[in-house]
Parts: C-alpha cells; structure tokens; sequence
C-alpha cells in the first residue's frame, strides 16, 4: 500500500509519530512523508520512507495548491493525517477528487480545551481521567490501515559519518564525548514553559559533572547565560543546527533535563533519558516521558493547565508552577535516579 503521512510540525510532535511511522513499515507500507521545509532533514534518515515531501509555509495558499498537485499524480491509496490543522484538512479537500482514503488521529482537541478553561476548583478532578498518549493515538490511527500490530521499538537512525564529525566538534569544545555530560536545555517555544530558576540550578550541579548547553535558534545568548553560571565544565551547542546533528550530540550525553519542549522528545528518541520539568501545560496532554528511566517533575498547584502550548502568559502573573521548583529538589532527584554519578 502506497501510503502519504502527514505531520507539519514541530520537532517534539513529529518524533512522536515514529512508532506509527514503524508499524506502518513493519507491515510494508510504501510510506511518503509531508511536513515543513524546515523539519524535512529530520525525517529524511529514517528507514522506510521512500520520499520526504517538503512544504514551505511561506508560499500561502499558492504552495499548498502546488504540494496537493504533485501529491496527487502520486496516485496514494491512504492518507494518514496526523496533524488535522487547517493546511492538512485543506489537503484533503484538494485531493478529494482522486479519492484516496483518509485517516486522521485523533487529537482529543476539546478535552484538552475544555481542561484549560475549566475553573481551577474542577481541574484537579478532570486531569483524573487519563489522555492516550499522543504516540499511541497516532498508532491506533494507522491500525486502521495495518493489521501487523506494534513494531518492536527503534532509536532515531545515526549515520556514523555524522556522529563521528559531532565527536570532533564537541573535542573542539573541550568536551570529550565520552564522558557522557549532562545536557539542559533552558529554553523553549514559548517563555512560560521556560523554567526560570535554569542558571541557579547549573550553578549548583556537582563541580565535577561536565555540562552541555543545547537549544535551538534565537537561544543561544540564554545558553551563554547559563553555561557561565556553572564555569569552564559547561560547553554550549545552540543555534541553528541541523536536527539530526543535534540528535547526534544528544545521544553523546547521559540525559537531558529542560521543560516540555521538542528538545525532550529527541534526546528519548536517541535513547536517553529526559527529567522534564512540566508547567503551564500537564503531561496528561499525552506528552509525558515515555521511557522507564526518565523523570518528570511539576507541582500540582490548581490552575494547571493553564494554556494547550504554554503560549499564554500566567493569570497570576507570579508563574509559580515553574518558579517554585527548587534547583535543590531537581538535583535531588537526578541523584536518586543515578544521573549524577
């Protein structure tokens, strides 16, 4: 079955669709991929997708009427949508006539909402009602199209010609990569997911663990930031990196801590083991850490969630959920889970 999938953005989202993405290979789908230019080389190394279609936002409504033109000499026999925004549903109003079916996630958009604008006295009881994990609704949409079941798990692809040229540079840095650093990640999309207490707790890891600052574009300056709170330890690896070459630095490192960003679902993508630090949104969302060994702290105050992507500013104006997580009660944990040996 010639298959299309379809995942716009962005980074965290997209690497939660690689156990749909695997299941559908298993059962020897011919799998097509579409997203934004930007995330196209994340998705180019991953086995099993025959080609990896490139969107470019900036070209409106003309480059989506464009993209739906090539899709459908393509001649698809299904769709799997697992985005469901406005670009994908107008996709498949364009690809209509050709008539290839459609398959779309389910995104449990109201409930979520209605999480967020519910009084802060019901919060509490709502979030008791658990979510799907976002990766498993994905899978449960593409059994519609495969009956071969969950494929066994798999790390993000490396190429060892790029790993072995990421190894240079983090030696150029003075960081050996073998000596497994710990990577924080102090930024993210929005600054209410931000953690604002990232230089406090730099400053207080063990002297004797090496440190790598990673963030992505217009982060490098807050990266700086905290690199020098913890001294000459802490290296930087910020900007605009190619994503599989951060992927590649990350699986250098012994695990990851940073919000609930994309940055997070990489660093598990490439095995490693994430505390995530959870703010204005919650992991029921069906974000939350999915490997054994990784960590997930919050406090359970009774306005959270107050936002589905941590882009609204805090009702209080004090963003305590994230302000009154202390550097030493993080460190403890990390501690306990033998991250800091």
């Amino acid at each position: 079955m010639r298959t299309l999938v379809i995942r716009f953005s962005a980074l965290g989202d997209l690497l939660l669709t690689l156990p749909a993405l695997r299941d559908l290979s298993a059962a020897s789908h011919k799998l097509h991929f579409l997203t934004l230019s930007r995330f196209a080389p994340l998705m180019e190394p991953l086995p099993g997708i025959e080609r990896v279609w490139s969107l470019d936002p900036s070209l409106g409504v003309a480059g989506l009427r464009a993209m739906a033109a090539e899709l459908a000499e393509e001649k698809f026999d299904a769709v799997l949508d697992l985005h469901d925004n406005l670009r994908s549903r107008s996709l498949h109003v364009l690809l209509a006539v050709r008539g290839p079916r459609w398959i779309t996630t389910h995104r449990d958009a109201l409930r979520r909402r209605i999480l967020v604008a519910a009084p802060d006295t019901l919060k509490a009881s709502l979030r008791k009602r658990p979510f799907t994990p976002v990766y498993e609704r994905h899978r449960e949409a593409a059994a519609q199209l495969s009956e071969s079941g969950h494929a066994p798990e798999q790390a993000y692809p490396l190429d060892e010609v790029l790993q072995h040229s990421v190894d240079e540079e983090l030696a150029a840095l003075g960081l050996d990569p073998n000596s497994h650093p710990l990577a924080l990640a102090p930024g993210a999309a929005w600054i209410q997911k931000a953690w604002p207490r990232f230089e406090e707790f730099a400053a207080a890891l063990p002297a004797h663990l090496p440190l790598l600052v990673v963030g992505g574009p217009g982060e490098e300056e807050l990266c700086r930031a905290v690199a020098a709170t913890a001294g000459e330890r802490a290296k930087v690896f910020a900007g605009a990196l190619a994503l599989p070459r951060l992927a590649a630095t990350l699986s250098r490192c012994r695990g990851l801590v940073g919000g609930d960003s994309g940055l997070a679902h990489l660093a598990e993508a490439v095995d490693r083991p994430v505390c995530t630090l959870f703010g204005p949104t919650v992991p029921e969302f069906g974000f939350a850490p999915r490997r054994p060994e990784s960590l997930l702290i919050q406090r359970n105050l009774s306005c959270r969630p107050c936002s589905l992507h941590g882009k609204r500013p805090c009702k209080y104006g004090d963003q305590r959920c994230l302000a009154e997580l202390e550097p030493e009660s993080v460190i403890a944990e990390l501690r306990e889970g033998g991250w800091l040996e």
